[in-house]
């Protein structure tokens, strides 16, 4: 690693090398370690390390606290900023080859921001707030067996679950602004709480909270290949999700 290129360097880097593909930039304190989302998808570590002037970036799995490393997802260089730039392109091109073309090809779209900030709009005054208990009703019936192992607090403000035995998955109310909200957890440090550029519902009512649902459901079913829906499906004795009334 060369004095021309430091930990806050990389820092900068990978925010121009990946732009809006990159969500969750976060650093481990360490001078040397950065955890980043993307594609909204797939976590990402990057170490320059200061000893051995190395650069490495690695894909991970699995949100549980023992984190694996994908096949094949290590990325290695030296620290110069050069190679460091082919290191993160290489890594951004894995992640497009792990994902689902129908799922990039929406992604690409260049996000809307205004929607990405402020969630899905509705025309007319806000309708009543639905009650807790009825939202956690709400989402048992609208995903069935789509999730599996479902949770909830005493009061049902809160769910969780896994949705498509593939994703983990909570939703639920604040009260304290009054606000609806969801993710999808993808690494022990974080999820995603947006789905292609937007954001749930901030509305409370019966059909935002239908909205929010149908959001997550496109975003799981857009992330998994086309067998595997097929299979899960048919398994499950299912079509797309429609609520009644």
């Amino acid at each position: 690693m060369t004095e021309d290129f430091n930990y806050r360097d990389l820092f900068l880097l990978t925010r121009e090398v990946f732009g809006d593909r990159m969500s969750g930039q976060f650093s481990h304190g360490d001078d040397q370690t950065m955890g980043a989302n993307l594609y909204d998808a797939l976590p990402i570590s990057c170490v320059l390390n200061p000893v051995t002037k190395l650069f490495s970036a690695t894909i991970l799995v699995g949100a549980s606290r023992n984190v694996t490393v994908v096949r094949g997802g290590q990325f290695g260089s030296a620290g110069d900023r050069v190679s460091v730039l082919g290191a993160l392109r290489a890594l951004d091109e894995s992640c497009r080859l792990r994902l689902p073309d129908v799922y990039l090809a929406k992604f690409d779209v260049a996000f809307d921001r205004d929607l990405r900030l402020f969630g899905p709009r509705s025309d007319g005054p806000p309708a009543p707030s639905m009650p807790h208990a009825g939202f956690y009703e709400l989402a048992l019936d609208f995903f069935g067996a789509r999730i599996s192992l479902p949770t909830s607090d005493k009061v049902g403000q809160r769910m969780a679950g896994v949705l498509y035995d593939s994703f983990l998955f909570s939703c639920g109310f604040d009260d304290q602004r009054m606000m609806f909200g969801a993710s999808i957890r993808l690494s022990p440090e974080g999820g995603i709480g947006s789905f292609m550029g937007r954001r749930p519902s901030m509305r409370t009512d019966r059909d935002s909270l239908a909205e929010s649902l149908r959001l997550v459901d496109e975003y799981c079913r857009l992330r998994l290949p086309e067998k595997f829906l097929t299979v899960f499906d048919a398994a499950h004795g299912l079509s797309r999700p429609v609520l009644e009334g």
